[in-house]
């Protein structure tokens, strides 16, 4: 490749040589002239940056594809090169709408995957950040209805997506993709992680350790929060499955961000949740998240529980932070989540279309020395 094809978006740069072959007349009309298979070996890009080159093409009426075969060059394809009218040029801007840093947890995975993309097709990402505040996530989503963007990637605070607001980029048919959080809105694109079968995974590894009595703690609401909804729907549904009666005392919502500072003093509402779980014999504890796992485990030494011999306490997301502290967890595939929602993006952008998709990207259980074997009876707290 030349120098400057290197400042090319890598899409246009395999658009280019294909061009450059046809031109040269450097094919057989009766003979597959690429798959995407080959041109992202060839390119070393990613199957989506490959897909693109060719769907570029063939909306210009210079390939098309036999499915499971590859792409072909059309009979009028050197016609339509000569005088191709030049099209408008849209907006080449995604945006990615978080309510917290991109530095904490693996969604940093998720945002260096779909930039890397977007980048080789030609598109810049700009990030806007909501601090925890759904004043600020609404005003943030207000902003972007003035910006020239094409896309938008938005990842929630709660459940509530401001939909009167996201239905005015659906009436521009600029595509919404909603992450993390689980939407029924079915003209709105949505790429969540199962959080149904993580909680499911983790009370079964509970189980199967012997546990009989297993909490639930979370800091956010279950009904403003689809993800621990669905974190909880997959604990209820094993410890039912498994014949197991769920204690609703034992199911509890702290609902402020807990921090350190809570952990000073024995009576806060944190520590005095995890006491009364512990007094009324819970064994083993299934949390929102590897924080709020990591901030039991130290509210549990102040409360000289011991972490697992008195009680197994499980996280979920799988952060560094779950390794620093030997959390059980379930660890979501941020990498996939940023591949999808690029697929999802792109295909958009090429072909808008009214009909949201939505895709669930599989997990996995990870055990570390957080949980163990119940002990019989545990010790009473006075």
């Amino acid at each position: 490749m030349k120098q400057e094809e290197y400042k090319k978006p890598k899409y246009e740069v395999i658009t280019d040589d294909i061009l450059t072959r046809i031109r040269n007349n450097d094919f057989s009309y009766d003979t597959v002239l690429c798959t995407e298979k080959q041109l992202s070996e060839q390119y070393n890009v990613s199957r989506i940056t490959a897909k693109r080159a060719l769907t570029d093409l063939e909306q210009r009426g210079i390939l098309y594809r036999k499915r499971g075969v590859g792409s072909f060059v059309a009979r009028n394809a050197l016609n339509n090169l000569v005088n191709q009218p030049q099209p408008a040029v849209p907006s080449k801007m995604i945006s990615f709408l978080l309510p917290f840093d991109i530095t904490k947890g693996g969604m940093f995975d998720t945002i260096k995957t779909v930039n890397s993309i977007l980048s080789d097709n030609g598109y810049l990402m700009s990030i806007y950040i909501s601090d925890i505040s759904a004043a600020k996530e609404k005003a943030n989503i207000r902003l972007l209805l003035s910006q020239n963007i094409s896309g938008l990637i938005y990842y929630p605070m709660r459940d509530n997506i401001y939909l009167n607001l996201i239905n005015e980029f659906i009436y521009a048919k600029i595509p919404v993709i909603i992450i993390d959080k689980s939407t029924d809105c079915p003209y709105v694109h949505n790429v969540v992680s199962d959080n149904f079968e993580g909680g499911r995974l983790l009370t079964e590894h509970l189980i199967t350790l012997g546990h009989r009595n297993i909490g639930f703690l979370t800091t956010a609401p279950a009904e403003e929060t689809s993800t621990v909804r669905n974190r909880f729907a997959g604990y209820l549904q094993q410890l039912i499955a498994s014949g197991l009666q769920p204690n609703p005392a034992n199911i509890v919502c702290t609902p402020y961000e807990v921090t350190e500072n809570d952990l000073e003093y024995e009576s806060s509402a944190f520590c005095d949740a995890i006491r009364h779980m512990y007094i009324n014999g819970v064994t083993a504890l299934l949390t929102e998240n590897d924080r709020v796992a990591q901030l039991a485990i130290l509210a549990c030494k102040r409360l000289n529980i011991r972490v697992p011999e008195d009680m197994s306490i499980c996280g979920f997301d799988d952060q560094e932070l779950a390794q620093e502290y030997n959390i059980t967890s379930i660890r979501q595939n941020f990498h996939a989540i940023g591949q999808h929602v690029c697929d999802l993006m792109l295909d958009s952008l090429h072909e808008y279309s009214a009909a949201g998709k939505r895709i669930t990207v599989p997990v996995e259980l990870i055990v570390r020395g957080s949980t163990g074997v119940p002990k019989q009876t545990p010790k009473l707290l006075l």
